[in-house]
């Protein structure tokens, strides 16, 4: 049985249980069922609501390089940066500014990188809590976003902090997204060196990893800091690839 399986199970034996005791007793059930809900959402990656994808099979030393929260002012630069190393890389895009930037989506398709699903607007700090009819707009509207501004579907959906609720896999799974985390961060998204920030991603590579980086607003730091990490993986042999789907797993 899958985990998920596992974890619909337990959830409908604790509200068994919340309707079966009374008194004090009531309160075991009530924590089971919280648990089995909230520690999946709240945790980063947790495939027990459904795969995600955090990295894939590969006989190379090859890492799948992916960046949120664009396009932004910094996708320019970080395109030139990306062609000077010969790199290739996955932007999940949020869809408000997807349809505000058809040129950049056209220049990230046509030097050979992707464009995944990051929701339509991104909304982090409710996101783990959202109901099931917001969850489809947002995953719906960024889909459809994409496929209007590059003709193209995108194949991949990454939730907002990387926090999956229990309507993030249906929801994804009509449209054909493969729910997607990562293996390999360096925090880019606090306030820290673009050397400390590399260090940090180095320290958690390994054939097959995918990493995650962000955009950050119109800020240079962005640029550095990707400039730092590809000039490390270099050093270290690796290369960055668009994995083929069925190595990832």
């Amino acid at each position: 049985m899958e985990t998920r399986h596992l974890v619909l199970a337990g959830r409908l034996a604790a509200i068994i249980g919340i309707l079966a005791m009374r008194g004090r007793l009531r309160a075991i059930p009530w924590a089971a069922h919280d648990f089995l809900w909230l520690y999946p959402t709240l945790r980063r990656n947790c495939a027990w609501h459904g795969e995600v994808l955090t990295h894939f099979e590969t006989q190379e030393r090859a890492v799948w390089l992916t960046i949120d929260d664009g396009p932004d002012g910094t996708t320019s630069d970080i395109l030139d940066v990306l062609a000077r190393h010969s790199a290739k890389a996955s932007f999940f895009g949020i869809g408000r500014k997807i349809a505000a930037n058809p040129s950049l989506c056209a220049r990230i398709l046509a030097e050979g990188h992707t464009l995944e699903n990051h929701t339509q607007s991104h909304p982090a700090g409710w996101w783990w809590i959202m109901p099931r009819p917001f969850v489809r707009r947002e995953i719906e509207n960024g889909f459809e976003t994409i496929l209007t501004a590059t003709g193209q579907p995108p194949r991949y959906f990454r939730s907002p902090v990387g926090m999956n609720n229990p309507s993030v896999h249906p929801v994804a799974s009509k449209l054909g997204l493969r729910v997607t985390g990562w293996s390999a961060e360096g925090c880019d998204g606090c306030p820290a060196a673009p050397t400390a920030v590399a260090t940090r991603i180095m320290r958690a590579i390994f054939p097959g990893a995918i990493i995650l980086m962000h955009e950050d607003r119109g800020s240079r730091h962005a640029v550095v800091t990707l400039s730092r990490i590809l000039e490390k993986l270099n050093e270290a042999g690796y290369r960055t690839v668009i994995p083929p789907e069925n190595a990832l797993r």
